[in-house]
């Protein structure tokens, strides 16, 4: 099963879009911020959350229920604005803005852990203009987007604000659940 949470009016075929209201065509009701999520546990192959999770109060609380309903080894893609990006701050109903180490918390190997759940942080990538596709900008935002993911965390500290910030961030996740990987606090 796929997951599309949080789908707004981005309703994919093949997989179950899930949001406060269906009116935009959702086939699953549900309110993010209300735990537990309407899926069995270890029933969910695949979670799409593309401009969402910066919604919603609890990271935290959420990231433990998506573990909660994943199967082991499922893939999780988070698409949420980057804390330079103007749009960031832009959004009235934008709770919390991320950085390239904001899932590093989720590590199994992380000494600074929230929770008892771990996922792989598979992939963050920054995204700069990322609303913007103008003809003439195109080449030179290839250009800037291999510069930026080479090293996230430096073109964070450095090059961020001279470059009129990065408007988004993509995590990718693996759900880990094996008892090797998961840490007890």
């Amino acid at each position: 099963m796929k997951l599309n949470l949080g789908s707004g009016l981005d309703i994919k075929e093949g997989w179950i879009n899930v949001d406060f209201t269906n009116k935009d065509g959702a086939n699953v009701e549900h309110n993010l911020e209300i735990f537990p999520y309407p899926f069995k546990n270890n029933s969910v192959d695949e979670i799409l959350m593309n401009n969402s999770l910066e919604h919603l109060e609890d990271t935290i609380k959420v990231m433990e229920e998506l573990h909660r309903i994943c199967k082991p080894n499922a893939i999780i893609t988070i698409i949420v604005p980057h804390y330079s990006g103007c749009m960031a701050f832009g959004h009235l109903t934008h709770k919390r803005f991320f950085g390239s180490g904001s899932f590093n918390n989720f590590k199994p190997d992380n000494w600074e852990r929230y929770t008892d759940f771990s996922f792989n942080v598979l992939e963050n990538r920054l995204i700069w203009l990322d609303c913007r596709n103008w003809w003439w900008i195109r080449p030179i935002k290839k250009i800037i987007d291999k510069i930026i993911n080479k090293n996230p965390f430096l073109a964070e500290r450095f090059l961020a604000y001279p470059l009129g910030g990065f408007d988004h961030i993509n995590f990718k996740l693996e759900v880990l659940k094996n008892d090797k990987t998961k840490i007890n606090i």
